[in-house]
């Protein structure tokens, strides 16, 4: 693989893991918290943000529950793409 190929490899992915954690952020926010803060507790689905429970349905749950999974793949992916990105720049002319 050549470096132009790389660079843009990396611009995409660093694109697509700051666009995961804003997506992320956001319907956290608006559906209440996570998952992996929550809880199930007899068959009731529970988002947790700041010591504040909302109850959701399983599938929102569940959903949650992988979307947090997810961040943990692309943060350390936007840091690498980031790092590699900056060690590769052009220098200003």
């Amino acid at each position: 693989m050549n470096e132009e190929t790389k660079i843009a490899a990396c611009k995409f992915l660093f694109g697509l893991g700051i666009a995961n954690f804003v997506v992320f952020w956001i319907l956290a926010v608006y559906l209440g918290g996570d998952a992996v803060n929550g809880k199930m507790q007899d068959g009731h689905f529970f988002l947790m943000s700041h010591g504040r429970y909302t109850e959701v349905s399983e599938a929102i749950f569940r959903y949650s529950k992988w979307h947090v999974y997810s961040t943990w793949i692309t943060h350390p992916m936007v840091f690498f793409c980031g790092y590699f990105l900056h060690r590769h720049r052009k220098p200003l002319s």
